[in-house]
């Protein structure tokens, strides 16, 4: 589940000459405007004549995040925050990059971080209890999100927070109660498609897919519902019904990045690598430092032949996520096959260490 949060562009923090000043001042205009490449000039030329200018360097990474280069993103906000380490802004969108890959654990220091500079900040309250159900602090997430829910009793994202919380605390009856709050917030297709969302999230897949058909039932054209029934076919592993609604997602918006990946990734699974590389390949264009995009996309080269082609892809997805006990070893058998033993012997070394360490592998997005 991803949770929608605002990017917040980064005020000029320290004083600039008049000309530095103007570039700055056009160059978040460009951002504003989401001319990013004009953005990305203008901030790098501001940081060529001041090294530390945090305002150029938050907004930097925000153009960074928005083009979907995550690690260029990463690098710049670490050294923001080295010069400004309690910068909220900068903070919270670190945190976002993370979250936006799924890296939950990575993400909640951060939030957490400028809930304790900004207590009655909700945006990264509700940030620091979705992050927390997904790393196992269910009851302090729901003693949270209640308290957010007793200040603000119609917010939407609280309540389906509140309920995906219960349903993952093994609450049906209390998610269920919460969910009819919603309605009245929400109306009844809205309520249903979210609470279908919530028992996905929990793996509950049954009661995710009774929702999802009463939404279709109710609204045969509701936004995003061929994707989600996709996503919860490939989880009760309906190969044929997945591709189908993933299919029917794309008609509708091709350009569709969660499709593109959700369906090249599940033809890769399928052995069917020449049909899943296009969709791939489409959504790497739109977010090109995506770990798990580029797993597949070097798990589908190795097996069609092109294991150098392989390497590159899986050293960014390594480097992306370096505790991916997986993508270690199909780097370890792209390096073999390109003839590198001493570098895939130290890729498989790296396997075995993530291993003995009893890091809990990543779960790949979309395939359970």
């Amino acid at each position: 589940m991803k949770l929608a949060a605002c990017l917040c562009i980064c005020a000029a923090l320290l004083c600039a000459a008049d000309p530095a000043k103007a570039v700055f001042d056009r160059a978040v205009q460009a951002l504003v405007d989401k001319d990013y490449p004009a953005a990305e000039r203008g901030f790098e030329s501001v940081l060529r004549e001041q090294p530390g200018h945090v305002g150029a360097l938050g907004n930097l990474g925000i153009v960074y995040s928005r083009t979907g280069r995550a690690d260029k993103a990463v690098a710049v906000y670490r050294r923001a925050l080295k010069i400004s380490p309690d910068d909220r802004a900068i903070l919270l969108n670190f945190g976002l990059v993370y979250l936006k890959q799924e890296l939950h654990q990575r993400a909640l220091p951060l939030f957490e971080r400028v809930v304790a500079l900004d207590p009655q900040n909700r945006q990264a309250r509700q940030l620091v209890s979705l992050c927390r159900l997904y790393t196992g602090q269910t009851d302090l997430a729901i003693r949270d999100l209640e308290s957010m829910r007793s200040e603000t009793p119609r917010d939407e994202q609280i309540l389906f927070l509140l309920g995906f919380a219960y349903l993952k605390n093994h609450d049906s009856a209390t998610a269920k109660t919460v969910f009819s709050q919603m309605f009245e917030v929400a109306g009844r297709a809205q309520t249903q498609f979210l609470f279908g969302k919530a028992c996905y999230e929990a793996a509950l897949f049954d009661c995710a897919e009774e929702s999802y058909l009463e939404v279709q039932r109710l609204d045969p054209k509701f936004q995003n519902l061929d994707l989600a029934l996709g996503k919860l076919y490939i989880s009760q592993r309906r190969v044929d019904d997945a591709i189908r609604e993933l299919k029917s997602a794309l008609s509708e918006n091709p350009a569709d990045e969660e499709a593109n990946y959700f369906l090249g990734s599940l033809l890769v699974q399928q052995t069917r690598d020449a049909e899943g590389l296009p969709y791939l390949e489409k959504a790497q264009r739109q977010q090109p430092d995506t770990w798990s995009v580029l797993f597949y996309l070097g798990k589908a080269k190795l097996r069609l032949g092109k294991p150098a082609q392989a390497v590159a892809l899986l050293r960014k997805a390594v480097e992306l996520n370096p505790d991916e006990a997986s993508a270690y070893y199909q780097l370890g058998r792209a390096l073999q096959s390109d003839g590198r033993q001493a570098e895939a012997r130290e890729a498989f070394r790296r396997v075995r260490e993530l291993k003995a360490k009893g890091l809990k592998e990543v779960e790949i997005p979309g395939i359970r």
